[in-house]
């Protein structure tokens, strides 16, 4: 038995139970009708009980919801009030809250099981015990008694709800066309916002018609297209998006959102599947001109080199004009190798947010399109994903849309990968994940929200599956049936995601059917003008070296042969070779280094001696006082392999990192980066390579340290002896 009402009112539940009290002294019928039958029992000194509850008038209140107050002083003629109250009937009120906050966090952590986003429902929302509240010793009964969850731990932004009230809201939030993965991620700002953004959130029922005519649109030209180029040039590899086909609306909502938070430039990369589409959709590429490519024309200029295994994978660039802002996209050129176009994109963005002097990295950002084959089995993308936070090559998040389509190129998804989901390579990375079914456009639209807005706050990766299908195979002249016949039996009866979507706007009244008809009519006969004029057109720049490119041409024939003066004056060396034996005396350096540096400085006294890197050095620093950026990268590239080049001196008590070639004029000379990169060879030499592409004025460096190794002579002559 209860002994006081200080047992009652303080500790744990005490602020919880005080403000119960209060609730059912103003109204009975307020509170759950088992917590009215405990306060009745309080006797007929309720009111003191309230006064000594709430304290003085001046008196700061006990009772805040948020956390236990400090035990209020009570009058002990009131104690033996609370005799018919036990500490039970506390216990189980309590015992109710505990357990429904972890049935809360069960659907935070494995909502995503339940979730319906395979379009074709081959994967059925499964069978979860965590997300079953009877496994929590609830019942029937307790569906409709309410329960506190607290400020810090709220649902939805409820501090009480009832157990009905819980579910339904964690299974709308989780468990619909939207499944999502963050309870992985560390930081709890990050899992408070999409909480907060993703809980008790009817999304849809702010979507305006006018959105709504948008994504169909977007659904029409996309199907539209497809379906136009399959017609007049059946059989023909085209690698078609159908089935993905919300990939469109995708795009153009997540670049919206994107340029809303102050992006001002894209760089995307993809592979084949879909790349006509978002050419046209996306990137705005006049359709004349891929039909007459299809037609066998030339894609490009005769006078612009460049060539690709497949005839539309040479890069494009654009500039949109978003009512949110205007945004240059470009697309960069990529073999078929997949995923290797990865670090390239990355490595393009970190040098135009260094042209732009973007150091927050909010106004350039990468988006990166994947198979899910590729996406689960492919090296290069961990290795890509591991340089998002790394120093000198972090860009300020990635936005990744894995375009799901349950099937590598025959291959099952269980012989493709050890895990439940292509995307789980990325948690790691502390990535969220949004899996979205493909046939709700609407989530899919969403999702775009979420990922741009988490992207531009947080300034991590960010991972979107993208659930579809393939509806025909490989490519277009393949039989899929082959190898996946009962996919490939539902995926034939299964409508597209415009007839899905075109016949719940019709059903629901959002728009007519009037509209809908004219909308697809009128991009038919685009189509066929655009086909017409087709024979005839011819492409008029290449648009994918432009920007900082334009005034740069290769040189041929005997001007390709001509023999510039690169001489640089010997005071200038002379300085630049002084510079790196003058370390600040605040800068506590290594005694073994402090040898190194004099004989640094004797080379540069005597001119004998001039070693390798002594002689790389020169090198580096003549382009810097020239006005050339050097950026060099790979691993150990900061002292050498061989501890041979010392660029980079390490304070022996602070390792604090002090740069000598950064310091030869510090206001008359161009940056200077050398970083230590991950044991990544594919991914690093990518992502300078693709540094390379955007920056033609900086001397772009990638070190391979077993290269490097061979160098040595021992090595050496061990490969010359096999």
């Amino acid at each position: 038995m209860v002994n006081s009402v200080d047992t009652i009112f303080t500790g744990a539940n005490g602020a919880f139970i005080a403000e119960l009290y209060e609730r059912y002294l103003q109204d009975p019928n307020s509170v759950d009708a088992s917590w009215a039958n405990v306060f009745s029992n309080l006797g007929d000194d309720k009111l003191s009980i309230g006064r000594d509850i709430r304290g003085a008038s001046w008196a700061r209140s006990n009772t805040s919801i948020i956390g236990p107050g400090e035990p209020a002083d009570v009058d002990k003629s009131s104690q033996n009030l609370s005799s018919s109250i036990t500490s039970d009937q506390i216990n189980e009120i309590a015992k109710r809250s505990i357990r429904a906050r972890i049935l809360i966090r069960s659907y935070r952590v494995r909502g995503h099981l339940h979730a319906q986003f395979d379009p074709l429902g081959l994967i059925g929302a499964g069978y979860h015990k965590e997300l079953d509240y009877k496994s929590y010793d609830f019942t029937e009964d307790d569906l409709d008694k309410e329960i506190y969850l607290d400020t810090f731990t709220s649902m939805a932004g409820k501090e009480r709800a009832t157990l009905r009230q819980v579910l339904d809201t964690m299974r709308q939030s989780y468990c619909g066309s939207i499944g999502v993965e963050y309870m992985h991620i560390q930081e709890m700002e990050e899992r408070a916002w999409i909480q907060k953004n993703v809980e008790g959130v009817d999304y849809k029922s702010n979507y305006t018609p006018e959105l709504r005519r948008a994504i169909y649109k977007d659904l029409v030209e996309a199907e539209g297209f497809e379906t136009y180029l399959q017609m007049k040039h059946t059989g023909t590899k085209r690698f078609g998006l159908d089935g993905g086909e919300s990939l469109i609306p995708f795009m153009e909502r997540m670049l919206r959102s994107a340029a809303t938070a102050g992006v001002e430039e894209v760089v995307i990369g993809m592979p084949h599947r879909g790349r006509l589409n978002v050419l046209a959709r996306t990137m705005g590429k006049p359709y004349v001109a891929i039909f007459s490519e299809f037609q066998g024309n030339s894609a490009h200029p005769e006078d612009v080199q460049g060539s690709g295994d497949v005839k539309y994978h040479l890069g494009a660039s654009a500039d949109r004009d978003f009512t949110e802002g205007l945004m240059h996209l470009s697309l960069t050129a990529n073999p078929s190798h997949l995923e290797c176009v990865n670090p390239v994109v990355l490595g393009k963005v970190r040098a135009k947010q260094a042209q732009r002097g973007d150091e927050a990295r909010e106004k350039v950002m990468g988006l990166l399109m994947h198979g899910d084959a590729a996406f689960a089995g492919q090296g290069i993308v961990p290795e890509s994903l591991d340089l998002s936070q790394i120093r000198g090559y972090r860009t300020g998040g990635t936005i990744h849309v894995v375009v799901n389509n349950q099937i590598g190129f025959t291959t099952n998804p269980s012989s493709s990968r050890s895990t439940p989901y292509p995307t789980d390579i990325a948690k790691g990375m502390q990535a969220p994940i949004f899996h979205v079914n493909g046939d709700d456009p609407e989530a899919v639209v969403r999702v775009a929200d979420l990922a741009a807005q988490f992207r531009q706050k947080f300034k991590r990766d960010v991972v979107i599956d993208l659930f579809c299908y393939r509806r025909h195979g490989h490519n277009e002249g393949d039989e899929p049936m082959f190898t996946q016949p009962k996919m490939y039996k539902a995926i034939a009866k299964h409508p597209t995601t415009r007839e899905i979507y075109r016949k719940k706007l019709i059903d629901q009244e959002l728009i007519n059917l009037g509209e809908i008809e004219t909308m697809e009519a009128t991009f038919r006969s685009h189509l066929d003008d655009e086909f017409e004029a087709a024979p005839n057109y011819k492409s008029n720049k290449a648009d994918w070296l432009e920007g900082k490119w334009e005034d740069l041409s290769a040189l041929e024939g005997e001007e390709e042969k001509r023999d510039d003066d690169t001489s640089v004056e010997l005071d200038k060396l002379k300085e630049i070779g002084k510079s790196l034996a003058r370390i600040p005396e605040n800068i506590d350096v290594n005694t073994k280094l402090i040898r190194q540096l004099k004989a640094k400085s004797k080379m540069m006294d005597t001119g004998e001696g001039i070693d390798w890197a002594m002689a790389e050095a020169l090198v580096y620093g003549s382009l810097l006082l020239e006005g050339h950026p050097v950026r060099l990268s790979g691993q150990d590239s900061g002292r050498g392999t061989f501890s041979h080049r010392h660029a980079v001196i390490v304070d022996q008590e602070s390792e604090e990192r002090y740069f000598p070639l950064s310091q030869i004029n510090p206001n008359e000379q161009a940056d200077f980066e050398v970083m230590d990169s991950p044991l990544s060879e594919f991914a690093v030499l990518g992502y300078e390579y693709g540094y390379s592409l955007a920056e033609p004025e900086t001397l772009t460096l990638w070190e391979a340290q077993l290269l490097l190794m061979l160098l040595e002579e021992r090595q050496l002559q061990m490969v010359i002896i096999e």
